[in-house]
């Protein structure tokens, strides 16, 4: 309809009708990349403070164990009953991860990372008459989830330092809450996302498509599986494309915090493939560890002491499988 306005106004001038059909087009094109540049700058964040001022329990990255709104997760009658449990055992029974702790020790853990990670009370995993007793199956998936994370600590989160020489990792260290941050079932999505998962989901089964050289053509899939993955990482870390890539070739690699994703890509695809039944089949995310941040809240910080079982090894603790990626 428009079109044939133009003609008929134009119908004696041809040249006329060419230079209004252009300036539409350029007008097009202009106002698109408006909204292009617009949305690539509200991504970008600065990269001098990646670490936002912390906030929250003392050994914990941004994150709080207090209980929200006043109300209590860790029941009295639990407290008195641990309280009972350590006089009584002092040494741990039927422990099988956290070794090396006495019972006194290993209670203040759980009540810290374990409760304090998921707000939940002691009988989420314990008979409180008798905290060795192996009766609710959330025991046993806690464990698991430990092994999960002295794996991380001290096979994978140590190699970070050796990816880049321009820049240092924060020495931060997966906890409970780091994944959790306060629910009982960890959050793999955004909640504006949930509903599309296909479309937000990491390609672990196949990270070589993300290998893209700018050299050749690539599919149309390829395309859209890239495109996928950025803003996963976007809506994930909360950063724009520069926070990894140079603007100006996106296919080097001089950025450290590129060396950082292709290696926590790599993670992922890991814990996939060897956690999946830990993880409930549930497919790992950056959002489910970073949540909208650069530095995972609910992360242990550099000076927190963990415990030597499930933290990152020191030369005071050289726990690691030497053979591990």
């Amino acid at each position: 309809m428009f079109a044939r306005a133009i003609k008929f106004l134009f119908r004696g001038n041809r040249g006329a009708a060419d230079v209004v059909g252009f300036l539409i087009v350029a007008a097009i094109l202009f106002i698109a990349s408006l909204w292009v540049i617009q949305f690539v700058y509200g991504r970008t964040v600065a990269l001098a403070p990646e670490v936002a001022a912390d906030s929250g329990t003392a050994g914990f990255t941004n994150y709080s164990i207090l209980p929200e709104d006043g109300v209590e997760y860790i029941q009295p009658e639990s407290l008195a009953a641990m309280a009972a449990y350590i006089a009584a055992n002092p040494e741990p029974q039927n422990v099988q991860v956290l070794t090396g702790m006495n019972t006194s020790e290993i209670s203040s853990f759980m009540v810290t990372h374990v409760s304090g990670g998921l707000k939940v009370d002691c009988t989420y995993c314990h008979n409180v008459e008798n905290f060795a007793a192996e009766e609710l199956p959330q025991r046993a998936t806690a464990r698991q989830h430990l092994l999960l994370t002295a794996d991380l600590n001290q096979n994978w989160l140590p190699t970070l330092a050796s990816l880049s020489s321009t820049k240092q990792p924060s020495g931060s260290q997966i906890t409970c809450a780091t994944c959790h941050l306060g629910d009982p079932l960890p959050v793999a999505w955004p909640e504006n996302l949930a509903g599309l998962p296909d479309d937000f989901r990491l390609p672990l089964d196949n990270l070589d498509v993300l290998l893209v050289t700018g050299r050749e053509d690539i599919s149309l899939d390829t395309v859209q599986l890239n495109q996928h993955t950025m803003y996963h990482f976007n809506e994930s870390l909360n950063v724009g494309c520069t926070h990894c890539h140079n603007s100006r070739y996106f296919p080097s690699n001089e950025r450290p915090a590129k060396s950082y994703a292709l290696y926590m890509l790599t993670m992922s695809k890991y814990i996939n493939d060897n956690y999946a039944d830990v993880m409930n089949q549930q497919e790992p995310s950056c959002t489910m560890c970073h949540h909208g941040a650069v530095l995972p809240p609910g992360s242990a910080t550099s000076d927190a002491a963990l415990p030597a079982a499930i933290a990152r090894p020191s030369d005071d603790n050289p726990t690691a499988d030497e053979t591990a990626p």
